[in-house]
């Protein structure tokens, strides 16, 4: 209860930070771990993904950044092809931001594995 709550106060700060035009702001690196945002648990990404439908951004940026280290994680799987890793993110990054506009709950999959084939 106690993390649904902070949630609910997470993303009304998402909300208020995109209403200001303060949450672009932000930049990531990719090298370490702690870098990016921890992934959701179940319950988060359960509450958020049955908001999703109501058109909120910050829902919806939420459920990419999120997400972020499942791209890096298959951008990882390519490095060996000549590509630079940060072109293979930012190229993850719009399959994932692809994921989230068409996902659908009611299709009783999980949000990662249907992104993970839009990332690829």
């Amino acid at each position: 209860m106690i993390a649904k709550w902070r949630l609910i106060l997470t993303l009304w700060f998402y909300r208020v930070l995109l209403l200001l035009g303060l949450k672009g702001e932000e930049v990531h690196y990719i090298g370490g771990s702690e870098a990016l945002p921890p992934p959701l648990n179940r319950e988060e990404e359960e509450y958020l993904l049955g908001k999703l439908h109501t058109g909120d951004s910050a829902v919806r940026a939420m459920l990419i950044e999120r997400n972020l280290r499942l791209v890096v994680y298959i951008a990882r799987k390519f490095e060996n092809t000549g590509i630079n890793i940060e072109d293979l993110v930012s190229i993850g990054t719009i399959g994932l931001i692809k994921a989230v506009n068409t996902f659908d709950p009611e299709k009783k999959i999980k949000l990662a594995t249907y992104a993970s084939r839009c990332i690829e």
